[in-house]
């Protein structure tokens, strides 16, 4: 047991290494990128800070690094000797955990963006909403993207082209309905061209009980397509 649990943890660390070396270049241009914004069009024509800038660079990196996830990094470890069990609860760690740092890099990034030019810092949950709760809600949200990826890239890996047009139409439905549990604060495009919401007063504990549950089903998916998939040497 112990020495499984080494595996997991040393595939996870690897993971999160490699894949914060990614990010590095993924932040550091959007730092700049909204430095010059605010530089050029000021509070006014940037929005709300860093925070909610940097919410779609993350979404759309997560998106593509899950994608990336089984045939970049299954391969590897399979050379390696590693399981894939092994890989698969490696992956979920490195995943979670990403999502954890990525949000504590845009609260650190937003802090001293508030000791330099204190602005008023309106996120995807409102002006007055808990930091702790937008924390979770924030991690929570761009781990989804990662999951929807990491689907992508292992019905693609297992089954093909018309794996891809199926994981890809689970990835959608993935996100939709994800949107579609905290539409009362997020405004998405799918929810603007389809005009769906869910109910105002839907509780927060439903709308994560709803995400966990999301966010289990797709990790459980994609465990169920790696499980025994025959890995490309």
């Amino acid at each position: 047991m112990k020495k499984i649990n080494r595996n997991d943890f040393k595939v996870a660390y690897d993971m999160i290494f490699v894949q914060l070396g990614w990010a590095a270049w993924m932040i550091s241009i959007a730092l700049v990128v909204y430095i010059g914004l605010r530089y050029f069009l000021g509070t006014d024509g940037i929005g709300s800070g860093f925070f909610s800038f940097i919410e779609n660079p993350y979404k759309i990196f997560m998106l593509v690094v899950g994608i990336l996830s089984v045939p970049s990094f299954l391969s590897y470890y399979v050379k390696l000797g590693v399981t894939r069990k092994h890989y698969f609860t490696g992956a979920a760690l490195s995943s979670a955990a990403l999502s954890l740092i990525f949000m504590i890099i845009a609260v650190i990034i937003t802090g001293v963006e508030q000791i330099i030019a204190a602005t008023d810092v309106e996120t995807f949950l409102g002006v007055n909403t808990s930091w702790m709760l937008i924390f979770f809600v924030f991690s929570l949200n761009i781990f989804i993207y990662y999951a929807a990826g990491w689907l992508i890239g292992a019905g693609y890996y297992r089954f093909g082209g018309w794996g891809l047009t199926f994981s890809i139409s689970g990835a959608l439905l993935l996100i939709f309905m994800m949107d579609l549990l905290w539409s009362g604060e997020l405004n998405t495009p799918l929810h603007r061209v389809l005009s769906i919401s869910a109910p105002e007063n839907l509780s927060l504990i439903l709308s994560f009980g709803g995400s966990f549950l999301l966010g289990g089903l797709a990790v459980w998916g994609i465990h169920r397509m790696t499980k025994r998939v025959r890995v490309k040497l």
